[in-house]
Parts: structure tokens; sequence; C-alpha cells
């Protein structure tokens, strides 16, 4: 027995049992407090989750709703053993937004609700932030647009100016709360032009799509091209030309101009003389050609016709001149109009299809009215008369009379009646 208590008190005293002995207890005591099932230990995991508010508000209500973020960054406390809440992850919370008490329009504060929904992790949730988002509720609604483009017009160098500026998209459709988009006034696309200054040469960029509107939020609402619903846009391509300025002579263009004509039988006046215009460089522009005149429609005397500065094509008027101009033709006293019977077999064929045989039934107006020197004499064979026959309509077809060799002209407009009958 004594021998035993012996060896029983060396084993006890012995340094290396006793550190053995230390380790085994504290791993017992390690592992009976981390397997504790007391709700002490918390830790805190964030996710970040789609707004995705209930469908049944559009069901029921006919509302939609609109929220300044799409996503929301969401902090969750958690309770619970250890070992377990150290698993938690996004996938085992369970997040709704809760729009049950939604019943009008406006903004709605809606509460965030997060669940447990792991089957084999037992712990709690002890506190979400944010607790809530804001929403818009509203009826959807839509308008047509025209995009304004904004820009700072002196940016040019001395000597230049803007031409008309050009978008890829002239027209947009815009979406969303019927309360916001009744009040909208208009939609931007509003040119920085960074460093750039004192242009000389087209000037291209993209623009920021901006909704103008009293106590509206554009970011409730999208903007499309009214020729594609489906993919909404924040931008537009602008192009601005730059002029350069020039002082050209007012000019018209004269259509059926007789060959021999005598220069001096008409005489042309304007309002006034030139104009201030922008053209790109290198353009062969040498008049501001404000329109066309007919010389079937000129008369013996005074003839004044009235144009618009702004149809002027391949220049821009700068602002402040006059925005229209009156031409007056002048045909000499020197002439005078007579009259030239034509008969149907004077008429020939143009553009007649190859299975086809045309005929004049008639002729709207027998004689032709010309203006023509004092005492010329013009018969009919003088006369050329073409039909286009690509050009019928209702059997109708317009008549092209011209005087062959002579200082004269025709006026007004004559038409036949022609039939096209199988070959």
């Amino acid at each position: 027995m004594a021998e035993r208590d012996n060896n029983f008190r060396k084993l006890i005293f012995n340094d290396k049992y006793l550190i053995i002995t230390a380790i085994l207890l504290a791993i017992v005591i390690w592992v009976v407090t981390s397997l504790n099932i007391g709700t002490d230990e918390t830790r805190k995991v964030h996710i970040s989750v789609p707004i995705n508010l209930s469908d049944e508000l559009q069901e029921t209500l006919g509302m939609q709703y609109y929220t300044l973020d799409e996503k929301v960054d969401i902090e969750v406390t958690i309770s619970g053993a250890k070992y377990v809440i150290g698993q938690v992850t996004e996938d085992d919370l369970k997040v709704k937004f809760d729009s049950s008490n939604v019943r009008r329009a406006g903004v709605q504060t809606i509460p965030i609700q997060v669940k447990n929904k792991s089957k084999t992790k037992d712990f709690t949730i002890t506190n979400v932030y944010p607790e809530t988002v804001d929403a818009y509720f509203d009826i959807e609604d839509s308008k047509d647009f025209p995009v304004s483009i904004v820009y700072d017009k002196d940016n040019v160098a001395d000597g230049y100016v803007f031409g008309t500026p050009y978008i890829n998209v002239d027209t947009v459709t815009v979406v969303g709360p019927k309360s916001y988009v009744d009040l909208i006034d208009r939609v931007d696309a509003e040119v920085n032009f960074g460093n750039t200054r004192n242009l000389k040469e087209t000037y291209s960029t993209d623009c920021k799509l901006e909704i103008k509107g009293s106590s509206i939020e554009p970011n409730y609402m999208k903007i499309y091209s009214v020729s594609d619903k489906d993919n909404d846009i924040k931008n537009a391509e602008v192009t601005l030309p730059v002029l350069k300025l020039e002082t050209l002579p007012v000019a018209v263009k004269f259509k059926n101009e007789p060959k021999h004509l005598d220069k001096e039988a008409v005489k042309t006046t304007y309002s006034f003389d030139e104009l201030d215009v922008g053209i790109l460089d290198n353009t062969d522009i040498s008049s501001a050609v404000v329109g066309t005149i007919d010389f079937k429609n000129l008369k013996v005397g005074r003839n004044v016709y009235t144009f618009k500065t702004s149809d002027i094509n391949g220049v821009i008027v700068l602002e402040r001149q006059e925005e229209k101009v009156k031409v007056t033709v002048t045909v000499s006293d020197d002439y005078e109009e007579i009259t030239v019977p034509i008969s149907t077999n004077k008429v020939t064929f143009k553009s007649v299809p190859s299975n086809k045989n045309a005929k004049v039934r008639s002729i709207d107006k027998r004689n032709v009215r010309i203006i023509a020197p004092k005492g010329t004499d013009i018969k009919e064979d003088d006369l050329k008369v073409v039909a286009d026959v690509s050009k019928i309509k209702d059997a109708s077809c317009p008549l092209d009379i011209t005087v062959n060799n002579k200082s004269a002209w025709v006026i007004s407009d004559y038409n036949a009646n022609i039939s096209l009958t199988d070959k």
C-alpha cells in the first residue's frame, strides 16, 4: 500500500504529467464554453439586395413604385451560438419590403423585414439597419418631348458662328410617375465643351439628357427613344457645325428660262442686296440664293415674289437681319402676250412602256399663252409639246411646252387626257 501511494505521489508531482493534465482540462473547458447555447454572442452580416416591391400594388391599385436606388445595403445583426452565427451568410437571410400598407400615391416609407430562412442554423435577428426605404408610388404615364440642345453660342473663334445643331435623338419618350410627368417642361441635351475654346471646326460630343421641370424628381423617370421603347437612354450625340462669317449678295434662280433670251428683257431687283451669313469653310457658295422663280409664271410688267431668308440652302442667316426678302422681276414692255393654238397630234410622248401605246384624247387648253417680243410670229410648228406618261395621274398628264429658237416662253400650266392601251 505504501508503495502504491508513493507511485501516485510521483505521478502527481511529475511536471510532464501536470502539463498534459492542464492542457486536457483547458480543452474540455473550451469545448464546453463553445457549445454553450446561450445568445450572448452577436455578429453583423452585410448584404446588398435589389429593391423589389410587391406586384400586388399594380394589380389592386394600378400603381407602380419608383426608387432613387435599385439596391439597398443592409446591416443585419444576428445572435446565437458562436459556432452557429459564424457560419451564417446572406443566403440564410430572407429580405422583404413590406408595402402592404400603401393605399395612396406619393412618397411612402416601406419597412424592411429580414427573417432567418435557414432550416439548419438556429440564430436570431436582433437588428436591421436601415429599417426602411423610401419609394414613390403613382400611376405610370409617358409623354413625348423634343430634345432642346443647350450650348454656349459664343464659344467660337472671331469670324465664325455655330450652324444648325444636329442631334441623333431629336424626340424622346419620358416614362415615370404621372404627377411628375405632368410637370415636365422640356428635355435638354447640354453640351459640355470642357477646355475646348474658340472653335473653328465642327464639334461633336455625347451629352447627358436632362429632364427639366418644377418640383420633379428626374431619377424616378426613364427616357426612351420614340423608335425604341425597350432600352432606356441617358445620352445623345450632338454635332455643332462651325461656320465662317461671310457677306453674300442676294440672288434667285430661274427655271425654264429661254435659251435665247435677251438679258435686257428681264430685270431683277431685291428689297436688300446683301446678307451676313455663316457657311462651311471651303464651300463653293458665292451668293445667297433665296429661292427659284419659274418663267412660266412671269408676265409682262412687274412680278413680285417674297421669300424667307431662313429657307436659303447651305448657309445660316445671322440674327437681327431681315426675315423676308422681296424680289421684283420686271419683264420689259417690249414684250407682249400672244396665243398659239395646238392640236392633239402635236404632242409627243416620253417614258411610254414598251408594251403600251399612248394616245392623246384631249388637251385642257387648246390655246397656248406665250410671252414674246412684240411683233414675233410664232406658229404651232415653233412649239415643242412633250407628255411624260410616267407622270399620269387619273389619266391626266402634265405637258411640257417650249418655244423653239425664240426669245419667248410659255406661261401657265397645261394638261392632256392620255390613254395607255396594250399593243
